[in-house]
């Protein structure tokens, strides 16, 4: 519940170290960066709407993720063991999907070129609000899938135990059904 600046540790949240005339230094950790072993670029940006106190925190910016001082860690999720056992239902990309990362940005050099914000904490919360209508939309996309996977398996349930034409069932599968097409909508 703290702010950035407010952390007993400030490199919880990636900051801004060091303005130079040729870019920005930075340092801190980024959690939960899907697909980040697999990519090319790292985009940095804020996390929380900050104010007066944060603009150390207040950068956005893109880095190549084999830039000097870059760690990521490997984050396993609920269905990783699915990779390793035999079969090939519900594995998803096997080679390349499916993971997160720790990223820690450790005095990591960032030309002027490639920053997008530095100290602006007044456009942190409109950048986040920006950014989020577009992750939502295709993040939302990609969920819609999973909801097919689970609406199926509610009506093979429902089948399966003989209740799949109680009114009550039908109603809560038709509802699945319904949010499933306006998350896809």
């Amino acid at each position: 519940r703290l702010k950035p600046s407010q952390q007993a540790d400030p490199d919880l949240f990636v900051h801004i170290v060091e303005k130079k005339p040729d870019g920005i230094v930075v340092r801190g950790a980024k959690l939960h960066q899907t697909g980040a072993l697999n990519s090319h670029e790292i985009m940095v940006m804020p996390t929380h709407t900050l104010s007066e106190g944060d603009q150390d925190y207040a950068g956005a910016f893109a880095v190549p993720a084999d830039a000097p001082g870059i760690l990521m860690i490997y984050g396993r999720q609920p269905s990783d063991t699915r990779k390793l056992e035999s079969g090939q239902l519900d594995v998803g990309n096997r080679e390349f999907g499916g993971h997160e990362a720790v990223i820690i940005l450790d005095d990591v050099f960032v030309p002027w070129e490639r920053v997008f914000m530095a100290g602006e904490f007044a456009f942190s919360g409109l950048l986040i609000g920006r950014f989020a209508g577009y992750h939502r939309q295709s993040y939302g996309g990609c969920k819609v899938g999973v909801g097919d996977v689970l609406v199926g398996a509610a009506q093979s349930l429902a089948q399966y135990q003989g209740i799949d034409k109680a009114s009550h069932v039908k109603d809560k599968i038709v509802e699945m059904i319904h949010l499933n097409e306006t998350l896809y909508a």
